[in-house]
């Protein structure tokens, strides 16, 4: 695959040291509220192809996993992309798909990973979890790459409960330069909460995104 590996020397506001993953990260903790926003990635998924569709399942017992994380593949380690609906919007991204390369995660051996040479990065993803105790939950997730020269690519994630979605937004700032969305604070009061990303740049664009979670707080 081509493209440049850009090694940045930015140093963030946290490191940690996980086996076989190189993360250097900036976190994100402001959330930005949108009421009732979720007509935009409606009609993304209306207008893209979902990948490994048939893959898909959701946690609808609300139990977390041996970590505390209630999503499920939050770390990209199955071959597909199973628990989560993941759409290439429009049809342009050239490569979307779970890579098997360690010093391209942030934990673990995989990540989702996605490029574009000649057309656009643009895609959405999405998992919602039911069935969840009353309570708070934070939802975390890292992201490296590079936006090839976009000045104002699309990066961000959320958190939709209740019709509400909170908004985080993400940075694709470098090879291995991982930046960390935190939105803490998701108080579901039907037991639900679905959580994605939408990644959109200009030509040339990629990058990885790993490690999602959401756990109670």
């Amino acid at each position: 695959m081509k493209r440049k590996l850009l090694h940045a020397v930015l140093v963030a506001s946290m490191a940690v040291a996980l086996s076989g993953c190189g993360n250097t990260s900036g976190i994100n903790a402001d959330a930005e509220k949108t009421q009732k926003a979720t007509e935009t990635e409606n009609i993304e998924e209306e207008r893209g192809t979902e990948v490994a569709a048939a893959e898909q399942k959701e946690n609808t017992t609300g139990t977390p996993d041996e970590n505390g994380n209630y999503l499920i593949n939050g770390s990209f380690e199955e071959p597909d992309f199973s628990g989560w609906t993941v759409t290439n919007n429009n049809d342009v991204t050239e490569e979307l798909d779970v890579y098997d390369r360690e010093t391209d995660c942030f934990a673990g051996a995989q990540s989702l990973h996605f490029y574009s040479g000649n057309n656009p990065v643009d895609f959405s993803m999405k998992q919602t979890v039911s069935g969840l105790e009353d309570g708070t939950y934070k939802l975390t997730a890292h992201i490296q790459g590079d936006a090839a020269g976009d000045e104002n690519p699309t990066v961000y994630f959320y958190a939709l409960v209740d019709g509400e979605e909170v908004k985080a937004d993400g940075k694709l700032q470098g090879y291995v330069n991982w930046y960390t969305v935190e939105i803490p604070g998701i108080t579901p009061t039907d037991g639900a909460i679905t959580v994605g990303a939408h990644v959109a740049t200009a030509p040339g664009g990629w990058g990885t995104i790993d490690d999602i979670t959401l756990v109670k707080e």
